[in-house]
């Protein structure tokens, strides 16, 4: 699946979370099954009465972190706390095990083998 289908098929399956709108994603393409563990995570917390009230409103990358907002509860909040802090460990270009690099003054979670790419 390419970068740009991923997204799509994100944005298809969990389109409930994003107001039924078409919504961007930020983030490098290592990123695509944590965002997609995140959505299933967050279905599986939200009650009847939040569903038609969530929606993210913004998910990118910054100082190498996902960053994600949302107007949801404090569930939600430790949803994302977790998927931050795994960024860290995950190579935002081909998802395997990586860490938080610095390198032309950004920074980039990054395998050994993406490092400098």
């Amino acid at each position: 699946m390419d970068e740009s289908d991923w997204r799509r098929h994100l944005g298809r399956r969990w389109a409930e979370q994003f107001g039924g709108r078409p919504f961007g994603f930020a983030v490098g393409d290592g990123w695509d099954h944590l965002l997609a563990e995140v959505f299933r995570r967050v279905d599986a917390v939200l009650e009847d009465d939040e569903r038609d009230a969530f929606a993210w409103s913004d998910i990118k990358e910054k100082w190498g972190v996902l960053r994600m907002t949302h107007n949801g509860s404090d569930r939600i909040d430790d949803l994302v706390d977790w998927a931050e802090a795994a960024s860290k460990r995950i190579c935002d270009r081909c998802g395997w095990s990586g860490r938080l690099r610095s390198g032309g003054g950004h920074w980039r979670a990054r395998c050994d083998a993406c490092d400098g790419l």
